[in-house]
């Protein structure tokens, strides 16, 4: 018979750090830690195969550690359901109360409560961001109003004393974002980041998501396998960027180049995310290179401000806005996802570019999400939820609350405004001046109508116009609107007429 204890500490898997507050405190000769692998719940969305392998893995690493270190832990791998093994652990078991982390996602706390039959339970504070509830709501006038992620960015910045002097930000600037804008030149190179391959543990977790998620997005195998599943496999992969990419990440950022995946990105988001990364360790180490005089300022400072300005202000926004904000569709686009999402089947070669990162390895940098599968999606009037849930899906960093301020807010504009106070359209002209895409594609990025012009062109202005009335007093949005009403009527109309030859064809499977 196993050994009664009182307490049972239930761990989800992106939140596998030692730093998990339900572990803090605990006696570990009368705790055990639960941790369940469910088929059901993986099921629930076409979640990309090297997604669910990163979770599963890191969750039985993270089990063996803790074991390693001492605790009793009762695992229960492949299992069809949470609620048959949590029924064999409090059988097994008979705690007499539970701790956890609260979740990540809106609601899953109170459903996972819930599951325990009235069994007392401790939440404890999520560990794995470095912003609190006051640190965002202080800054709000009103309980209707709005604060820009720069305003908040300065505020953790001061709280963090990251990249300060004093009260003074280093360099005179808190943001360097001009200094980070270039193309990258044809000579420009680009060094791999350092892989971590696949142990016994991780084949065998590849061989079960293979099994059960056969018809899922992706192709995984042991002999391909490069991610880090361990901490310190990660910190091994953080040390390789900041040795060898941070200095150059800041110019080329927003470049982008056929074939190149990584670029100087880091690459570190979803070690982050299931926690064997914490957001304040790396931005320290990044500060710490930059006063060593190995990596510029302007660098550093773009992903300090990722770090702490962007993600934590994403995660404030969904806490605030949810669960509403998820439904949010203030330009009323209602299009269906095109079947070119799932398999990359598209004569527009920045999308097909994007989609085939997407498709190999769960990822794409920032730019490619936002102003070309993005952008897209916004000119293309795409149904708002439809393109999250694929995000959210695909996205090997993609959970619920990374998701829906970053597609429903930056990249569709579907909030009305909250998280972006324009909307992130552009046409073809930024596409080819910040990549290589367009000299090898099928569409001229310098046509707008005729059976060569970039869908990026038409959709472009059809998108302006059948939002003018939204966007007119946009003071940011000033010059596009007045580039849109200088156009005579015939050419708007003929130029809307070939957005809806596009458009159409997108739906036919065409485009």
């Amino acid at each position: 018979m196993s050994e009664h204890r009182p307490t049972t500490v239930w761990i989800t898997g992106d939140q596998c750090t030692l730093l998990n507050s339900a572990l803090q405190g605990c006696d570990k000769s009368r705790t055990v830690v639960l941790m369940i692998e469910s088929i059901a719940r993986a099921q629930q969305r076409p979640y990309h195969k090297r997604k669910l392998v990163l979770i599963y893995s890191v969750m039985r690493h993270f089990a063996a550690e803790l074991k390693k270190s001492g605790w009793t832990v009762d695992y229960y791998p492949e299992r069809k359901t949470f609620e048959e093994p949590l029924k064999e652990h409090l059988s097994k078991r008979k705690p007499k109360k539970f701790r956890m982390m609260e979740q990540s996602e809106y609601g899953v706390t109170e459903r996972m409560i819930k599951t325990l039959g009235g069994i007392p339970c401790e939440v404890t504070q999520h560990t794995q961001f470095i912003s609190s509830a006051d640190d965002f709501e202080s800054l709000h006038k009103t309980p209707d109003s709005r604060i820009t992620m720069e305003t908040f960015y300065h505020k953790m910045r001061v709280k963090t004393g990251l990249l300060l002097d004093g009260k003074e930000p280093f360099g005179g600037s808190w943001n360097y974002d001009k200094e980070n804008r270039q193309p990258a030149s044809k000579s420009q190179k680009f060094l791999k980041p350092l892989e971590s391959p696949a142990d016994e543990m991780t084949g065998d977790v590849i061989d079960m998501v293979n099994r059960h998620f056969a018809d899922h997005i992706g192709i995984v195998s042991k002999d391909t396998w490069n991610l880090a599943v361990t901490r310190e496999d990660a910190l091994k992969e953080a040390a390789d960027f900041f040795d060898n990419r941070l200095d150059m990440f800041g110019p080329y950022q927003d470049a982008m180049v056929t074939g190149e995946v990584s670029m100087n990105h880091s690459m570190l988001s979803a070690y982050i995310n299931v926690g064997l990364l914490h957001p304040l360790e790396l931005a320290r180490e990044a500060e710490s290179r930059y006063l060593a005089g190995t990596a510029r300022l302007a660098s550093v400072e773009g992903y300090v401000r990722q770090l702490i300005g962007w993600r934590e202000y994403i995660w404030r926004v969904y806490w605030r806005l949810m669960p509403e904000y998820r439904q949010r569709n203030s330009l009323n686009a209602k299009n269906d996802l095109p079947e070119f999402f799932w398999t990359g089947d598209t004569g527009m070669n920045c999308m097909r570019e994007a989609l085939s990162h997407v498709r190999e390895f769960a990822y794409s940098h920032h730019i490619l999400r936002l102003m070309i599968l993005g952008n897209f999606s916004l000119l293309a009037a795409l149904e708002p939820l439809a393109v999250n849930d694929w995000f959210w899906a695909m996205y090997i960093d993609g959970y619920d609350w990374v998701m829906v301020p970053n597609v429903i807010g930056m990249v569709l504009h579907a909030d009305g405004g909250y998280v972006g106070t324009k909307p992130y359209a552009a046409s073809a002209n930024y596409i080819n001046k910040m990549s290589d895409y367009c000299k090898k594609c099928k569409y001229d990025p310098k046509l707008v109508v005729g059976k060569d012009a970039c869908p990026f062109n038409s959709l472009y202005w059809d998108f302006l116009a059948r939002n003018y009335a939204k966007f007119e007093n946009n003071h940011r949005m000033i010059m596009m609107m007045r580039n849109l009403t200088n156009k005579p009527e015939e050419q708007i109309k003929e130029i809307r007429e070939q957005a809806k030859k596009y458009l159409d064809a997108m739906r036919n499977g065409n485009l």
